[in-house]
C-alpha cells in the first residue's frame, strides 16, 4: 500500500519548520557546496531524473529537496526483495537505486542507493556506508545506510530505518553519529555502490 507522500511532506515541513533542529538541518543542507553528479548509467539516471521531476521543483531549497527525497522513499517504498535490480548484470548501486525507484520495494541497500542517487543528482556528497546497526530487540545486525559529508562532518541519513520505525519519526535524518550514539558500529564506505566525491 502506498503511503500519502504529499501529506507526509506537508506534515513534516510543518513539524520541522519551527524547531531548532530543523533550522540546523536547513542551514547545513542549504549552505553545502553542490556538485550535481549522475550515476552514468542511462537507465538509472532516467529513473532519478523522473523521480526528482515528480517530487521537487526548481524553487525548492536544497533542504526541501533532500526532505522530499527522504519522504518519497519512506512513503512510497516498502521492505522486500528488489527483483528489478536482477535485470542488470552489474551488482552495484545503480541497479539497486533503479530497482527501488521503479519497483518501490527493496532492502536497506536499495533504500540507501536510491537516496544516494537522488541526492547526488541534487549535488550533495552522499555515499553508502556498510556496518552494523542496533536492533529494536537488542544486539546489532548488518546494515547499509547513507552519509552526506558537509565540511568534513558525516551526517547520517537512513530512510529504511525511519520507514521501519514508522509514523512521522525522523530519528535518522541528518544526524551525526554522536547524536545517535550506539545506533551504528564499524561503518565503512560501501565500495561498489556510491562512494564519496573526494
Amino acid at each position: 500500500m502506498r503511503k500519502s507522500f504529499l501529506a507526509t511532506l506537508v506534515l513534516t515541513l510543518c513539524l520541522l519548520t519551527g524547531s531548532a533542529q530543523a533550522a540546523q538541518f536547513e542551514y547545513l543542507l542549504n549552505n553545502a557546496e553542490l556538485y550535481p553528479t549522475w550515476t552514468g548509467a542511462d537507465y538509472c539516471d532516467a529513473a532519478v531524473a523522473n523521480t526528482l521531476a515528480q517530487i521537487t521543483t526548481d524553487d525548492m531549497s536544497t533542504y526541501e529537496k533532500v526532505l522530499a527525497c527522504y519522504n518519497y522513499l519512506v512513503d512510497t517504498c516498502s521492505y522486500g526483495d528488489n527483483v528489478l535490480r536482477l535485470d542488470f548484470p552489474e551488482a552495484n548501486g545503480t541497479a539497486r537505486a533503479y530497482g527501488m525507484l521503479v519497483g518501490h520495494v527493496g532492502a536497506c541497500d536499495d533504500y540507501s542507493c536510491a537516496f544516494a542517487a537522488l541526492t547526488r543528482a541534487i549535488g550533495l556528497n552522499c555515499y553508502t556506508v556498510r556496518g552494523l546497526t542496533a536492533r529494536a530487540s537488542g544486539g546489532m545486525t548488518g546494515h547499509i545506510w547513507c552519509v552526506i559529508a558537509i565540511d568534513g562532518v558525516e551526517y547520517v541519513f537512513d530512510p529504511q530505518i525511519d520507514d521501519n520505525i514508522g509514523g512521522s519519526s525522523y530519528y535518522r535524518f541528518c544526524v551525526t553519529y554522536d547524536e545517535v550514539a550506539g545506533a551504528y558500529e564499524n561503518g565503512e564506505v560501501r565500495w561498489g555502490y556510491f562512494e564519496p566525491f573526494f
